[in-house]
């Protein structure tokens, strides 16, 4: 009988995908790790998106952040 709840809090978990710049282009990441590599930064977020749209279409909660780089500074900030 507990494993309602817990496969309900499973599935409430945020899955975010983010879409940095690289020195090579751009690319979608999740958890940190590089997903996949892109071109460009609208290929890179168009992709991001299918893929959050096909996790919503199953139930999950999933979003995109594009993460864009300042000239100067040598991290990443977060778009809002």
């Amino acid at each position: 009988m507990n494993e309602a709840p817990a496969a309900q809090e499973a599935t409430s978990a945020l899955i975010t995908f983010e879409v940095v710049k690289e020195s090579y282009g751009w690319a979608i990441r999740r958890d940190r790790q590089m997903m996949t590599p892109m071109w460009c930064r609208d290929l890179a977020v168009a992709e991001a998106e299918r893929m959050v749209e096909a996790l919503r279409r199953h139930g999950e909660r999933a979003e995109v952040r594009i993460c864009e780089t300042d000239e100067g500074a040598q991290g990443l900030s977060l778009a809002q």
